[in-house]
């Protein structure tokens, strides 16, 4: 059985013996020395949390308390959630949905309004008919989205074999 400790920078929990917070990026000062994967030469205080590159101070991207490498700067995380996919087409997103959940993912579809509510297909109901043209948002755990990227880069490329 694993202890779980908060993150002296996000609050969120971790195991004991973590040395890093896979919540927010942050290198923790008692873990081995990391040097940056970029700039050798200097010290590696955080890690992207969506590929892990070790990262120096001058490298790390930080938002709303996250940290994240160049490449990784743009992804919208929700929670521990990260968005693979935003679409106002609806068949669209059911379609990416489907994809990455045959490829086993999990996979959370969100349509964000005023209050926010998790969005699970179309039809014909008031709801579905109020949110035509909102975005609807993709999301996987953010352990799944370089894999989940993967799987739809083949898929939107036609290299994925269909199963008979």
């Amino acid at each position: 059985m694993q202890n779980y400790v908060p993150c002296p920078t996000c609050s969120e929990e971790v195991t004991k013996d973590s040395d890093f917070c896979p919540h927010c990026g942050v290198v923790y000062a008692e873990s081995e020395p990391v040097q940056c994967e970029d700039h050798p030469d200097r010290k590696g205080e955080s890690l992207c949390i969506i590929c892990h590159r070790v990262l120096c101070k001058e490298c790390t991207r930080s938002r709303e308390g996250r940290r994240f490498c160049k490449d990784h700067k743009s992804v919208n995380v929700e929670q521990d959630w990260a968005q693979i996919y935003q679409s106002s087409e609806i068949n669209e997103a059911g379609l990416v949905k489907s994809v990455l959940e045959n490829a086993e993912f999990h996979v959370q579809v969100q349509n964000f309004n005023s209050i926010g509510f998790v969005w699970d297909g179309g039809g014909d109901s008031a709801q579905s008919r109020s949110n035509i043209g909102k975005p609807a948002k993709v999301f996987v755990p953010i352990p799944e989205y370089l894999n989940a990227e993967v799987v739809l880069r083949e898929w939107e490329s036609g290299e994925v074999k269909e199963e008979s």
